[in-house]
């Protein structure tokens, strides 16, 4: 986040916020600081053992991101994950990322905003947006809680200051 201050991210760039949607490329540096939390609070959700839910589609791109490269680790590099998980107990749905991803997901449509034929579809007055019942895709709304009485604390504060 310090590499890239409040420049757009370019398409080439390396990491997490090259990783993300075009749509999300012009974000600011705040910006960017809240996407980093959205990484964070499921990961501590999951570390207390709380149930892992998303809130907002910041926290469903982030799962989503993080389930992707769960499934590269298990194709690219099987004994580092090996190693990673030793200690933890088997279960007989480990590394079924399909079961993984139906059971934290409500729906996938903040997936869509990578589909470059799909461009705009995060505009909550457009027909598409409309008719599909789609929340919170335009960037300036992916922190915005689905449900207002599960909102994240916004004093919270941030990793790094």
């Amino acid at each position: 986040m310090s590499t890239l201050g409040d420049q757009p991210t370019r398409r080439s760039a390396d990491g997490l916020f090259g990783s993300l949607p075009r749509v999300t490329w012009h974000q600011d540096g705040s910006w960017r600081r809240q996407m980093a939390r959205a990484f964070d609070d499921p990961a501590a959700d999951c570390a207390s053992n709380a149930e892992v839910e998303p809130r907002s589609t910041g926290e469903e791109m982030a799962l989503h991101l993080g389930i992707a490269c769960a499934q590269d680790l298990t194709r690219n590099r099987p004994r580092l994950l090996r190693d990673t998980v030793a200690d933890l107990p088997e279960d007989r749905a480990d590394f079924d990322w399909s079961a993984c991803s139906d059971s934290l997901f409500q729906d996938h449509d903040v997936l869509m905003l990578f589909d470059h034929s799909l461009d705009g579809i995060e505009d909550a007055e457009g027909d598409i947006h409309q008719s599909l019942g789609m929340v919170n895709l335009a960037p300036q709304d992916w922190f915005a809680a689905f449900d207002p009485d599960q909102a994240r604390d916004p004093d919270r504060g941030f990793r790094h200051s």
